[in-house]
C-alpha cells in the first residue's frame, strides 16, 4: 500500500468545531450501523486483515513494526533483560491489587470470580445513564472499602492496578450489547467526540484512525480503529528512562489531544465523563475482539 506522511495542519483545513468529520461510520443513525459501515470501509481497504489481527493494529501495515514490537515482548518477559519500568509497573499493580485494605479486604473481593473476567463487563451504561468504566469499578472498590481513589491520571497507581487487575480478562471477547435508549445516547456522545473537530489543527479522532489508517503521521503508521480498545492499558517506549511506561486509554486519549493541538482547558480528562462516553463508542467498535492487555505497542 502507498504510504504517505501526513501533514496535520494542512491535511484538513476546515473551520474548528464544524460538523464532525464525514468517514465512514459517521452518517449511520445506529450503533450497529455505524459499526457495519467501519468493517465494511475496512474490509475494503485492508483485505489482508481479517479478525483478530486487527488487534495488531499498526503492526498489520509495517513488518520492522511488527518486529520491534516482538523484540520488545520477549525483553518484557525476560528477567535478565526487562526494560525499566516494567517490573515496577507490574510490581506496584499486584501490590495494589493483592494489599488486603484496613478492614481486611481485598481488591479481587470486589469482583466476581476474584476478578477474572470482570473486565469485559466494563464499559457499561448505570440507571443513571452515565458510563461506568473498568477502572472506576477499581476506585469504586477501594472508596466503599474505606480507602482514598487513584487518580485516573497516574499511570504508576492506576495505570499500574489496572493492567494487573485487567489481565485476569485476558482472552475475553468485548461483547457490548446496546438495547436501550441510554445507551444509545451514551455511544452517541462517545461517538460525537470521536467525529468531532477539535484543536488548533481541527483534528478528529476519525481523521487518523478512520479515513487515514494506515498511513503515515510523522514516522509511524496510524492503526485503525478497530481493535485498539482491547488491549489498553499498553506498554509504551518512555523517553525520559529509555524504558517502557504504562498508558492507559485515557491517558492515550490525552496524548492524542496533546499532538493534535488541542487547548488544556479544553481537552477531555482522564476518568472524566466524556473519556467515559468515548471509551464506550471505542469498545464497541471493537466488539468481538479479544482482549490483551499490558502488550507493547510503539
Amino acid at each position: 500500500m502507498k504510504k504517505f506522511i501526513l501533514v496535520l495542519l494542512l491535511a484538513f483545513s476546515v473551520p474548528a468545531f464544524a460538523e464532525g468529520v464525514n468517514t465512514a461510520g459517521y452518517a449511520e443513525k445506529t450503533p450497529e450501523a455505524t459499526l457495519k459501515a467501519i468493517q465494511h470501509a475496512f474490509a475494503k481497504e485492508f483485505p489482508e486483515v481479517k479478525g483478530d489481527a486487527f488487534v495488531n493494529g499498526s503492526m498489520n501495515f509495517n513488518k520492522g513494526s511488527a518486529e520491534y514490537n516482538k523484540m520488545m515482548t520477549a525483553r518484557m518477559h525476560d528477567d535478565f533483560d526487562q526494560p525499566v519500568g516494567y517490573p515496577e509497573a507490574m510490581s506496584a499493580g499486584k501490590k495494589l491489587w493483592d494489599t488486603p485494605f484496613a478492614n481486611g479486604k481485598t481488591m479481587a473481593s470486589c469482583f466476581a470470580h476474584g476478578g477474572k473476567g470482570a473486565a469485559n463487563a466494563y464499559p457499561r451504561v448505570n440507571a443513571a445513564g452515565k458510563v461506568e468504566t473498568f477502572e472506576g469499578a477499581l476506585n469504586k472498590c477501594r472508596t466503599d472499602n474505606g480507602e482514598k481513589a487513584l487518580d485516573f491520571g497516574d499511570m504508576k497507581t492506576m495505570g499500574a492496578l489496572s493492567i494487573v487487575a485487567r489481565k485476569l480478562s485476558d482472552g475475553e471477547r468485548i461483547k457490548i450489547v446496546i438495547d436501550s435508549a441510554a445507551e444509545t445516547a451514551a455511544f452517541n456522545r462517545g461517538k460525537e467526540i470521536f467525529y468531532g473537530r477539535v484543536g488548533k489543527f481541527e483534528q478528529a479522532c476519525a481523521h487518523c484512525h478512520i479515513q487515514k489508517a494506515a498511513k503515515v503521521a510523522r514516522t509511524e503508521e496510524l492503526s485503525p480503529i478497530i481493535g485498539q480498545a482491547a488491549h489498553f492499558p499498553v506498554f509504551r517506549i518512555d523517553k525520559a528512562t529509555d524504558g517502557v511506561a504504562v498508558i492507559t486509554l485515557h491517558k492515550r486519549y490525552q496524548g492524542c489531544q496533546n499532538s493534535t493541538a488541542v487547548d488544556k482547558k479544553d481537552q477531555i480528562k482522564p476518568g472524566s465523563d466524556q473519556s467515559n462516553d468515548l471509551e464506550y463508542f471505542h469498545t464497541y467498535i471493537s466488539n468481538g475482539m479479544p482482549l490483551s492487555t499490558g502488550v507493547f505497542r510503539k
